[in-house]
């Protein structure tokens, strides 16, 4: 095959075996807006379709996801690598709950709201809240969650009535189309639901297009690119991106229960993950028995091929993934830091297997990595006080999430609330990405805009503000011409309503009452506006 042919598909590569598991045709990058425009014609159909019956689509998509799963969970762990297990539990299960999560609350989401107004001025006004699609979506995401986070923008902006131009990941190619088959076979119309294959030049194509909004996870770096390319053209952006997630272990912690926690939290899915604990801060009465248990459960950890039942830790998603944690353990280990166990590609096996990897990080040394680790690499530190881990955990460029490990509740709640990131779990991680009413977002340069949840839904659409008069054939008091009596009027009102003190405002209430006589005089025909 020549280089011109081979240009023309996106080859999908194993990342245990370095076997192909098949290819997807690329998409010319100067085709990109061709598929845009087909996705406004579909959307031109889809929005026209009453909510309930959009959300009687995602109940079907609900439903495929669940006779699909096998096949689904299989293609995503040939793909990217992460066990079998994970891809059924942690991608499928949590997909088909947030699909039915959006279904059923469709209705109470999208349906006009009545908002009350307080000001006596507008008492009597009828005033609503609409929510209508935006129009096409842009949605670009990673290869380490294909399923989840595709599905956390796609299932809600199709529920708002939205058209979907869908670019996944080209290492992940075969995931993405099985996404789009699987919706298109639930009842959304295929035109309405584009998909674009191929590099980051078709990513770049879909942001310079004329897609109303872009919703992107990825890189912070890559991140702040899709948000100047977005903005020449006056898009919103909806960026989900980068972490460098700490721990924050409390002397009153359960070291068995957390020394688990944080190992799975750190090193489920290989540890690539936006929300995976990177920084570990433990207080210096339990460090030595946590740092033991926490060193043993590290090195039980079975690392294989994904699709071995006993295989705990998959392979890294790519050659330059491995690259990028031997220069991450380099420049720690030059800083002064301690290899605890862990620290290198495994000899023997085909595939792109790391070990999963503990470094003692002093809390004398400047802060851990400026960048997002993305692997099976974590920092242990110890602190004396709680206002030391805090500080030490804010110290970071990224504000994605974080953890406590406590059994004193309300010492979890203070930490969590001094914590700079959008999202907290206390004595658990990384699973509240797959809670569905879960608002997701970060601070810093972990993201703009939400995901998931509500909040998630409301980035889909136009929230609307309607406001009626019924009283039409009212003049205002505050249209022209503006005069000294309308002055006066207005400040002796204002001093009524909103100052103290029952003696002054007695005193106001000719002056109130004089002016709105005038006021109603106008209204009634009886003399020209004064």
């Amino acid at each position: 095959m020549d280089a011109q042919k081979a240009d023309a598909f996106i080859e999908s590569v194993n990342p245990a075996t370095l076997e192909s598991v098949g290819r997807v045709e690329a998409t010319d990058p100067e085709h990109v807006e061709r598929h845009v425009r087909t996705a406004r014609q579909g959307y031109l159909e889809w929005r026209s379709v009453p909510v309930k019956k959009r959300a009687a689509v995602l109940k079907r998509a609900q439903a495929l996801i669940l006779e699909r799963a096998e096949d689904l969970a299989r293609i995503i762990t040939l793909e990217m690598g992460r066990p079998f297990t994970e891809s059924m539990v942690l991608e499928l299960e949590a997909t088909a709950d947030l699909t039915g999560y959006y279904a059923a609350h469709a209705v109470r989401f999208l349906n006009e709201r009545r908002v009350p107004l307080h000001n006596v001025f507008f008492v009597m006004r009828k005033s609503r809240i609409r929510f209508e699609p935006l129009g096409v979506m842009g949605i670009i995401t990673p290869w380490n969650w294909p399923m989840l986070i595709s599905a956390g923008c796609i299932v809600p902006a199709l529920l708002a009535g939205n058209a979907v131009v869908f670019k996944p990941s080209e290492q992940t190619p075969l995931t993405g189309s099985k996404i789009r088959d699987l919706f298109v076979d639930a009842g959304v119309p295929g035109a309405a639901f584009q998909i674009v294959q191929g590099k980051g030049a078709v990513g770049a194509a879909l942001v310079h297009s004329s897609v109303e909004k872009i919703f992107f996870t990825g890189s912070t770096e890559v991140g702040q690119r899709v948000m100047e390319g977005a903005s020449r053209t006056w898009k919103k952006a909806v960026l989900e991106l980068g972490g460098s997630d700490p721990a924050i272990v409390c002397d009153d912690a359960d070291l068995d229960i957390t020394s688990s926690g944080i190992v799975w939290g750190g090193f489920n899915n290989c540890g690539q993950n936006c929300n995976a604990i990177e920084r570990v801060y433990v207080q210096e009465e339990i460090w030595d028995p946590f740092l033991q248990q926490l060193i043993e459960k590290t090195k039980r950890l079975r690392v294989g091929n994904g699709m071995d039942p006993s295989t705990d830790i998959g392979p890294l998603a790519s050659h330059q993934q491995v690259l990028k944690m031997e220069s991450v353990i380099r420049h720690a280990l030059k800083q002064g830091a301690e290899l605890l166990t862990g620290g290198r590609r495994i000899p023997g096996m085909s595939g792109h297997f790391f070990e999963p990897t503990l470094i003692h990080w002093p809390g004398s040394l400047p802060a851990p990595f400026q960048e997002e680790i993305f692997g099976p690499v974590m920092t242990v530190t110890p602190f004396s006080a709680d206002a030391d881990a805090v500080r030490l955990a804010n110290c970071s460029p990224f504000g994605l999430a974080a953890s406590v490990w406590t059994e004193n509740r309300r010492r979890g709640e203070a930490l969590a609330r001094q914590l700079e990131c959008g999202t907290v779990m206390i004595n658990d991680a990384v699973v509240s990405f797959g809670i569905a009413e879960a608002g997701w977002t970060g601070v810093k340069k972990s993201g703009v805009g939400w995901v998931h949840g509500e909040k998630g839904l409301d980035e889909m659409v136009n929230i609307k503000y309607v406001n009626r008069d019924p009283l039409s054939r009212t003049q205002k008091f505050w249209w022209f011409p503006y005069t000294p009596a309308m002055i006066q009027g207005i400040r002796s009102g204002m001093a009524f309503l909103y100052g103290t003190g029952w003696l002054k405002k007695l005193r106001l209430i000719p002056g109130v009452l004089k002016f709105f006589a005038g006021y109603l005089a106008v209204n009634r025909g009886k003399k020209e506006k004064w």
